[in-house]
């Protein structure tokens, strides 16, 4: 499905769910993809303290990755991006780096503001006086098809997933390599098999895209030879980890007043999500 190659997992959600979208989901997906394209990637370090200190600490970055300088970033992903398009040498502490991008994010709608401007989705939402009004997402007559055919072409390849990397696993890895980071929409995926995928195979890919105007759709695109060990390891080890951690870091950094605010937490009553 040609519209799943040349949107985020964001925009695909903002499509699929609308108002309804959850802000949760719409971040932690654009962070993974992000990863996925090695825009960014995470840095873990283990030093002391003090050079007196009796024991070693592991700590986690955020840095600017390899792919940062030549991709083209949408507007809700940029407040994931901005630390490093001033300085690509910089590094964020994992904890440190969520409350940056939470506190940018500006709470659900003005989030969803920000996928839905997209130039590959806006034309699928009404954009008039008493949506904005009611901070509703509304879908066009068009963007109702769209969202339909989107969510038919998921579930599908949802549920037949399992058996087409068992019977033919190069037409399964060509469909899941098309998608980009809305694999990690498909709950029945089993991320383990990319372990052993042959990376030749998608050097193979690489050769076919031949249009330079359509090349920064797919992630592979991104991805030199000696780097697929490092996307491959992300997807099939450390993904359920850093959503873990995603997860941990929103709840810790976020109240249901902030989420549904466009200007922030106004008030916490006792919600823990803010300091």
């Amino acid at each position: 499905m040609d519209i799943l190659s040349k949107i985020t997992p964001a925009e695909t959600l903002l499509l699929k769910y609308g108002s309804s979208a959850e802000l949760k989901d719409l971040m932690k997906y654009t962070f993974m993809d992000l990863l996925l394209k090695q825009v960014i990637k995470i840095d873990k370090v283990d030093r002391k303290v003090h050079p007196n200190d009796k024991y070693i600490r592991s700590y986690t970055y955020i840095v600017a990755g390899e792919n940062l300088k030549k991709y083209k970033y949408n507007k809700h992903e940029l407040i994931f991006l901005s630390p490093f398009l001033k300085s690509k040498s910089i590094q964020i502490l994992f904890k440190n780096y969520f409350k940056m991008v939470f506190d940018l994010s500006k709470g659900s709608w003005s989030y969803k503001k920000l996928v839905r401007s997209s130039e590959n989705i806006y034309p699928y939402f009404k954009s008039h006086f008493w949506a904005k009004l009611f901070r509703a997402i509304i879908l066009t007559d068009k963007g109702a098809l769209v969202r339909n055919d989107i969510v038919a072409y998921l579930n599908d390849l949802d549920r037949g997933i399992d058996k087409l990397m068992h019977d033919d696993k190069q037409k399964g890895l060509e469909v899941l390599l098309r998608i980009g980071g809305n694999v990690f929409l498909l709950k029945n995926l089993d991320f383990e098999f990319f372990k052993n995928i042959d990376k030749s195979f998608i050097s193979h890919q690489k050769t076919l895209t031949n249009n330079s105007d359509d090349t920064y759709i797919y992630w592979w695109v991104y991805s030199d030879d000696d780097n697929f060990d490092n996307v491959f390891d992300l997807i099939s080890g450390g993904f359920d980890d850093v959503l873990e951690s995603f997860d941990s870091e929103f709840d810790a950094n976020s109240c249901s007043s902030w989420d549904n605010d466009s200007s922030g937490c106004n008030s916490c009553d006792g919600c823990g999500g803010c300091d």
